[in-house]
């Protein structure tokens, strides 16, 4: 049973549970938000551009949530009075923020590229960029489970860019830097996963300098990204001046991972995947390197396993809460248990003490994790 006092609760619950609502909610909601990007998933079922479904929910305690509608679920948003309230079979729990839209989207590069087709912007304010949004495990036949990339970019998301030149990431990370809104502690980049380490060289590299070559003042960038197979590609990354990176291996336990990851299995390979974790950290140092898991497939205990192994080895942990993409092949697969990612993020906070120089991330809530209220200590 959560505590409804408790955002960080509430949220759980939205991640296992989802939230049912009329589809056409917030189409024509007269005030000002920002709506989601589709920039790599489709959560929702049905779901476009046009609905306008908000990018994140705003739960208080600076807390936001992802959105996931989801039919017969007990969690209802109704829009009363102009304002968004949340209930419980039927009960009234609380009203709901919308995510202000970032002051740089809705402006024009030099070339005419709308700059809310290519700045990605994570969380509710944590710009970036979505570079190669591809990844050649769907063509193979392998992709993971748990992804819809592919079929997003194709539908709600291809309004958002895909083939990257260095003038315009330039001119759109001056943008978003000079434009007066909030602070900007991080840069996110996200990639897709190339088919080979020249495409990582010639194009994913050559952008990221480009970015950084833009910034003034330098800031952190992370990355998040495909592990590549030669690893003097992860010493480049901190040499374009990338200062924290991901990997995200996905599940821990290593037979899961063949069925769940079957094309990072066939083509990567699970020990290749914790040596090149091992490699950036040193290229990068203790925490600035992390592992992503997904919570929802593995035993509980078994998630813990891997968080206390890899904060062993001084690389931070990083998590995405299953969430079942319609258009992925695990889009009927359950979400997990309000007790289950309870538990996990009980012992996450654990571990954050256990391991203090372990950070997150992102210094902020995200939208399908709880890694940074676990180490706030919202649920303890």
């Amino acid at each position: 049973m959560i505590n409804e006092k408790n955002p960080a609760e509430i949220k759980v619950s939205l991640l296992s549970k989802g939230i049912n609502f009329d589809m056409n909610l917030f189409s024509d909601y007269s005030r000002e938000f920002y709506d989601n990007q589709f920039v790599y998933g489709r959560t929702s079922k049905g779901v476009m551009p046009e609905h306008r479904f908000p990018q994140v929910l705003l739960l208080g305690n600076e807390i936001v949530s992802a959105l996931l509608r989801r039919e017969g679920s007990p969690w209802n948003l109704k829009m009363e009075d102009n304002e968004l309230r949340l209930y419980h079979n039927d009960r009234y729990v609380q009203d709901i923020g919308l995510p202000e839209r970032p002051k740089y989207f809705d402006k024009k590069l030099s070339d005419g590229t709308p700059s809310e087709s290519i700045i990605a912007v994570a969380g509710q304010d944590t710009p970036g960029f979505f570079l190669y949004p591809e990844c050649y495990y769907f063509s193979e036949g392998v992709p993971c489970g748990f992804c819809s990339m592919r079929n997003t970019r194709r539908t709600a998301g291809k309004h958002m860019t895909s083939n990257f030149i260095e003038d315009n990431i330039a001119e759109a990370t001056r943008l978003f830097q000079r434009t007066k809104w909030r602070d900007i502690p991080i840069i996110s980049v996200t990639t897709g996963t190339p088919r080979n380490d020249s495409e990582t060289r010639e194009y994913v590299l050559r952008m990221i300098r480009a970015m950084y070559d833009a910034l003034d003042p330098k800031i952190p960038i992370h990355v998040l990204t495909h592990p590549p197979n030669d690893f003097d590609v992860i010493n480049e990354y901190r040499g374009a001046g990338v200062t924290s990176i991901a990997f995200n291996l996905e599940i821990f336990d290593r037979e899961l991972f063949k069925s769940i990851c079957p094309g990072k299995n066939l083509h990567y390979g699970y020990d290749k995947w914790l040596d090149a974790i091992g490699h950036a950290r040193d290229v990068f140092g203790n925490y600035n390197v992390y592992c992503g898991l997904v919570w929802g497939f593995e035993p509980a205990e078994k998630v813990m396993e891997g968080n206390r192994y890899f904060l062993d080895r001084g690389v931070g942990i990083a998590s995405n809460i299953f969430h079942a993409d319609p258009n992925s092949v695990l889009g009927k697969h359950p979400h997990p248990a309000e007790d289950y990612i309870l538990e996990i993020a009980r012992n996450e906070h654990e571990l954050f003490l256990e391991y203090p120089e372990a950070m997150t991330i992102f210094p902020v809530s995200m939208r399908s994790t709880v890694d940074w209220e676990a180490r706030r200590g919202d649920f303890s």
